[in-house]
C-alpha cells in the first residue's frame, strides 16, 4: 500500500531542520534578527534540541506518515500559535512572536488543506 506524500509536511521537516540548527548553534545571531536579546542561558540550546528532534519525526511522518498522526501536528501547531499570541497579549514577550505564530499557522493550514485534498500519492 503506498503512503499519501504531504508536501507541507516536508516544509515543515525542513523549517524545524532550520530553526533547530540556528537555535542550537547561533541562537545569539537568529535572536538578533528578530530583535530579542541575546542570552548566554542554555535554554535556547535546549530549546534547538528539541526542534532537531521534532526534525526526526517529521520527517518519518513525510515518508510514512497516516492522515490521524498528520492531522495530530496541524492540532498542536496552532495550539502553539495560540500560545505565542497568548504570551505577546499578556505581555511576556516581544510582538515579533505573532510572525513566528502567524508562519506557523500557514504551514498547519497547508496542511491541513493536503489532509482535506487526500495528499500526493
Amino acid at each position: 500500500m503506498q503512503k499519501n506524500h504531504y508536501t507541507s509536511i516536508l516544509g515543515q521537516f525542513v523549517y524545524v531542520i532550520i530553526a533547530g540548527i540556528s537555535l542550537l548553534f547561533f541562537p545569539n545571531f537568529l535572536l538578533g534578527i528578530f530583535g530579542l536579546e541575546p542570552t548566554n542561558e542554555i535554554w535556547i540550546r535546549v530549546l534547538g534540541m528539541l526542534v532537531l528532534a521534532l526534525s526526526f519525526y517529521y520527517y518519518a511522518m513525510y515518508k510514512n506518515g497516516g492522515k490521524e498522526i498528520i492531522r495530530s501536528t496541524v492540532q498542536g501547531r496552532l495550539f502553539f500559535c495560540a500560545g505565542l499570541v497568548a504570551f505577546v497579549i499578556l505581555g511576556m514577550a516581544k510582538p515579533v512572536l505573532i510572525g513566528f505564530a502567524l508562519a506557523e499557522t500557514g504551514l498547519a493550514l497547508w496542511t491541513l488543506s493536503e489532509i482535506r485534498g487526500g495528499g500526493k500519492e
